[in-house]
């Protein structure tokens, strides 16, 4: 069906706002008035323990799909399909997904979605045993297409958690998201080589026809941040040849940047994070630190910078306990929030994955914890 740019963005805006409108009064109706922030909402972390089969994953990226939906997608997952469902006898799909109908999570139903291998549960972004994807960041275009940037990974000889590597990114396209995931229609189309070493799709903003997107590079033992931006039609049919990325001074093609590469507009930027509009500018939220990390933010005029250094919005409780794992802190913009602040996730994992299999890990960690956190001011004008 086709749809006008104006009527798709209204449409959405509409469903957005009722959508989350429950989480608004789950928030605020379970907090007393002189509760601080930040605070963790356990009422709300229901939505993902709703199905029994679904034992915990990571990533927990949030996409509107408009009409009242929200699709999250996750990295790495639990999935165990025969009672009584522990981690121990779960397979480990690479990822999963599930779609979310309806604004309030006390309410709402979750539909958890993976494919079957021979029987068992496996990657609902297909790979192989040695190499696989990891879902960043999508949106749905004003085409009506749902584009999903991936990450591809390699399996190598390291030692749990850590024996992977990048070797690529690529597109995922689905043509009919307003559908149920059993019946979507899509394709995986391969990013083009890139002469340096960079990986799209961390976080995202769309903005009058172009997509901006946070890439992140290696460097230093963080993970630095760079941009590239696409047109959406260019991204609807699935072309990423024409990506221009910022080269410190403005966005070029790839030929035009020369040995130095793309510029770096936030040196650790996280390897999973969010971006979004705000009234001042824009606003990064990640994971700022290895292990015992806090989840941070910074803001700045313009996506190009100057960004400001990171501000601490939550300490996880999480980071205080042995062998502390805390990643993919990012911010929500479809989950509404009372004034002046905003929903947050992360991730608990733990450095000893035995930790994941026996009480009181298989229920602490490896879930999405859902957190509201008060936005960051703006920076005061110079005088």
């Amino acid at each position: 069906m086709a749809r006008t740019g104006t009527t798709h963005s209204h449409v959405r805006r509409a469903a957005r706002i009722a959508a989350w409108a429950g989480l608004l009064c789950l928030v605020a109706c379970t907090s007393t008035p002189d509760q601080p922030l930040p605070h963790l909402t356990p009422a709300a972390e229901r939505i993902f323990h709703t199905d029994p089969r679904w034992l915990g994953g990571d990533g927990a990226i949030s996409v509107d799909l408009g009409d009242d939906r929200t699709l999250w997608l996750f990295g790495d997952s639990f999935v165990d399909p025969f009672a009584p469902y522990a981690r121990r006898d779960a397979a480990f799909p690479r990822n999963t997904i599930a779609v979310q109908q309806g604004g309030d999570p006390l309410t709402a139903q979750m539909t958890f979605v993976w494919r079957s291998d021979g029987g068992a549960p496996s990657a609902f972004f297909p790979g192989t045993k040695t190499e696989w994807y990891w879902p960043g960041s999508g949106l749905v275009l004003e085409s009506g297409t749902l584009a999903i940037f991936l990450h591809r990974l390699r399996a190598t000889a390291d030692a749990p958690p850590f024996g992977f590597e990048s070797i690529g990114y690529a597109l995922a396209l689905i043509e009919n998201p307003e559908d149920p995931p059993g019946a979507w229609r899509g394709r995986i189309v391969p990013g083009p080589a890139l002469p340096f070493d960079a990986l799209p799709g961390a976080a995202l903003v769309a903005e009058d026809g172009v997509v901006t997107v946070l890439a992140t590079s290696r460097k230093d033992g963080v993970s630095a941040g760079m941009l590239v931006r696409y047109a959406a039609a260019d991204l609807a049919v699935g072309d990423l040849h024409n990506g221009t990325w910022w080269s410190g001074q403005a966005f070029v093609p790839v030929a035009s940047l020369g040995d130095a590469g793309p510029g770096i507009i936030i040196p650790d930027a996280g390897a999973e994070s969010s971006l979004q509009r705000i009234a001042c500018g824009y606003l990064h939220v990640a994971s700022q630190g290895f292990g015992a990390s806090v989840i941070a933010a910074r803001t700045a005029p313009t996506l190009t910078g100057p960004w400001s250094e990171p501000q601490p919005l939550l300490h996880p409780p999480e980071a205080d306990a042995p062998r502390p794992f805390i990643y993919a802190g990012r911010a929500h913009t479809g989950l509404s929030a009372p004034a002046g602040a905003l929903v947050v996730t992360y991730v608990a994992n733990s450095l000893r994955p035995d930790d994941l299999l026996a009480e009181p890990g298989e229920t602490a960690l490896y879930w999405p914890r859902l957190a509201v956190v008060a936005t960051p001011a703006c920076p005061r004008p110079a005088i």
